[in-house]
């Protein structure tokens, strides 16, 4: 009751959730899986008068686009998606459940104060399956920043490949159906968002299929970027990792958010992401992965030139 009461106000004070006048410059984090994201996200969550779904926001996109909409359904959603009432939707459900959360963890520390007086929210999104959903994005969200996280594809793809039996974690179990369909595929399920046409290269091996996937991730993010003509901030997972106090600091000041002691001791700590299957040191790939992914470099050299990474059979 008291939460509900809580959130009638905000509305009353904010304008209508379908406005979404609550959110000033939502923050969506753009990645391909196992790129840092989470890690990133865990971060930026941290800055005072910040808001989030504490994970990926899938359960509402799936509500609201199922994929047994279609016999080879995926994740992208396209102009023709974006209808107004789908846009009002996604607002509306992505304001509420998120002030929701925030009042939960924050209601006895009276930390209302982003809420109530007049004073926006900034919401973090870091649902990997948005590099197929920009479109509805920057219709629901106009004033949106985005933060390009990219990692050096071969240890990005390998990573992916270590990750993909993970079905429970990471695995999409709407889509095994159509997987198993297939008489002569080499997986048993799906993995990560479901890139348009993934039906059709569920016959190949598993490190073509991540590398497919990695691919698609980067080449519909960045294709959505240079039409729009949006502003990106690029950060790289290697900085994340090596140089983090001073790359939150960077991205914090380029997002204009207030710097945080929380966020201080968080970075200080050099935390695993609570996604970390194994834990990280140097060249892993090569240690783990090695000749499945030099088989897979000339399907992605081009693309990872795009994203500022020269692969190569070198470290």
């Amino acid at each position: 009751m008291i939460i509900k009461t809580l959130l009638r106000k905000v509305i009353e004070s904010s304008g209508a959730l379908e406005s979404y006048s609550i959110f000033e410059r939502p923050i969506f984090i753009i990645s391909p899986p196992r790129s840092g994201s989470t890690l990133l996200f865990e971060c930026l969550r941290r800055f005072d008068g910040v808001c989030d779904l504490g994970g990926e926001a899938d359960y509402i996109w799936w509500s609201l686009f199922p994929y047994d909409r279609g016999a080879y359904p995926s994740d992208y959603l396209g102009e023709r998606d974006a209808t107004e009432e789908k846009i009002g939707m996604i607002r509306a459900r992505i304001s509420r459940d998120a002030v929701v959360r925030y009042l939960k963890r924050n209601i006895m520390k009276l930390q209302m104060r982003g809420l109530i007086g007049g004073h926006p929210m900034r919401y973090v999104d870091k649902t990997i399956a948005n590099c197929f959903h920009l479109e509805i994005l920057d219709r629901a969200f106009p004033d949106a920043q985005y933060v390009f996280l990219v990692r050096e594809p071969r240890a990005n793809i390998s990573s992916m490949m270590e990750g993909w039996p993970y079905v429970h974690r990471f695995g999409k179990a709407q889509l095994t159906p159509i997987v198993r369909s297939v008489n002569t595929g080499t997986i048993r399920h799906w993995t990560y968002p479901a890139p348009p046409g993934w039906h059709d290269v569920i016959s190949r091996p598993l490190p073509e299929i991540c590398a497919w996937s990695w691919k698609q991730h980067i080449e519909c993010s960045l294709e959505f970027f240079r039409r729009r003509l949006k502003r990106v901030i690029w950060v790289r997972y290697e900085d994340l990792v090596e140089r983090r106090i001073n790359a939150i600091n960077k991205l914090a000041c380029e997002l204009d958010l207030a710097e945080s002691r929380k966020v201080r001791q968080y970075a200080a700590k050099l935390p695993l992401s609570r996604t970390t299957l194994s834990a990280p040191y140097q060249n892993k790939w090569m240690a783990r992965n090695y000749d499945d992914v030099v088989s897979i470099l000339p399907l992605i050299a081009h693309t990872a030139r795009k994203i500022g990474y020269e692969v190569s059979l070198d470290p």
